[in-house]
C-alpha cells in the first residue's frame, strides 16, 4: 500500500521540531524554540525580545502566506468514522481533540508549530506558522495527533498511540486479541516466535473496508507525496510480546488516518501558495536596467 506520487513541478518541506519544555533556558534550547514559533518570557528575555509575561505563546510572523480556510473536512461514512483511539476521533476540532487528551494523560497536550515551504516557477514560497501536531504522554503512553493544515481548518486526520508495559504488569495477548476484535473488527493472528502480530484494515476508492494480516501495516506515504486517490483511510495495529513470553504484550502501537482528507488539503495548499507566487509575478513593477 506504500506508494510515492512527487510532482515534478513542487517540492514540499515540512519544517517541525520536537517541542520544547515551557521552561527552557539555554540558548540552544531558547533558539530551538524560537525557530518553532514558541516563546517563554524568560527565553524572550535571553534572547533580547520583548514579550510581556501574560502575552500568549503565539508563532512569530515569519513573512509566509496566510492560508485561508476554503475547505470543509468531510467525515468518512465507513467505520473508520467511527472509530476512536481512546477517544480521539478522526475530524476531531483541535478544541475537543484538546481537550480529550488532557483528561487521558492529566495535562495539556503539547503543540507544535509548523511552515511548509514550496518553490514554484523557481520562487520560494512558504506559509506562515500553524498548529500540526498535539502531543501528550501518560507513564510509558503516548499520543500523537495531526492536524490539518488551515486550508481545512484545524481538525484531527491521523492519530497515532505508542503503550509499553512493564513485564511484571503486561496486558494477556488473549485479552487484548478479543479486545481489538470487538471494537475495530481486527482479528490478529495467534503470537509466534517468528513474527510480530499485526492487522491493517483500510478503505478502498469504492469505500469498502479490507483487512490485512501480513505482519506488516499499510503505511500511506507521507502526505506531501500521495497525490493519487487509493486508500481513503486506514487503521493498523501491532502488538509486540514480552520477549520469548508469548502469552503476555509489552507493547502496542495504533494508526488511524484519513488519507482522503489529506489529499484534499495538500491540494489546496499547492494552489494557495501557488497563487500566491502568481500575483507577486504579475505584479511585480520591477524593470531590468539596461
Amino acid at each position: 500500500m506504500s506508494r510515492s506520487f512527487l510532482p515534478a513541478f513542487v517540492l514540499v518541506l515540512a519544517v517541525s521540531t520536537v517541542p520544547l519544555s515551557v521552561h527552557a533556558q539555554s540558548l540552544t534550547q531558547c533558539l530551538l524554540a524560537h525557530n518553532q514559533g514558541l516563546i517563554t518570557p524568560a527565553c524572550a528575555h535571553l534572547l533580547g525580545l520583548s514579550v510581556p509575561p501574560s502575552q500568549p505563546q503565539t508563532p512569530p510572523d515569519n513573512g509566509g502566506v496566510h492560508l485561508r480556510q476554503t475547505v470543509t473536512y468531510q467525515p468518512l461514512d465507513n467505520v473508520f468514522g467511527q472509530d476512536s483511539i481512546l477517544g480521539l476521533k478522526l475530524g476531531m476540532t483541535q478544541a475537543d481533540a484538546t481537550s480529550t487528551m488532557t483528561s487521558y494523560c492529566g495535562k495539556a497536550p503539547q503543540v507544535t508549530n509548523t511552515y511548509l515551504s514550496t518553490t514554484y516557477k523557481g520562487v520560494g514560497v512558504n506559509t506562515q506558522y500553524f498548529p500540526s501536531t498535539l502531543t501528550c504522554q501518560k507513564g510509558q503512553d503516548s499520543l500523537t495527533v495531526r492536524l490539518s493544515i488551515p486550508v481545512m481548518g484545524a481538525v484531527v486526520t491521523k492519530i497515532e498511540r505508542s503503550a509499553s508495559f512493564p513485564m511484571e504488569a503486561s496486558p494477556h495477548y488473549a485479552d487484548l486479541q478479543a479486545d481489538i476484535a470487538s471494537k475495530y473488527g481486527l482479528h490478529l493472528q495467534p503470537m509466534t516466535r517468528y513474527g510480530t502480530p499485526s492487522g491493517t484494515a483500510y478503505a478502498g476508492p469504492d469505500g469498502k473496508v479490507v483487512t490485512t494480516q501480513t505482519g506488516t501495516t499499510a503505511e500511506a506515504n507521507e502526505p506531501l507525496t500521495y497525490t493519487t486517490p487509493h486508500e481513503m483511510a486506514y487503521l493498523s495495529v501491532t502488538v509486540i510480546p514480552v520477549g520469548e513470553n508469548l502469552f503476555n504484550v509489552s507493547g502496542l502501537r495504533l494508526t488511524l488516518e484519513d488519507l482522503r482528507a489529506e489529499e484534499v488539503m495538500y491540494a489546496e495548499l499547492f494552489k494557495q501558495m501557488n497563487g500566491s507566487v502568481d500575483a507577486k509575478l504579475s505584479g511585480s513593477p520591477v524593470k531590468a536596467a539596461l
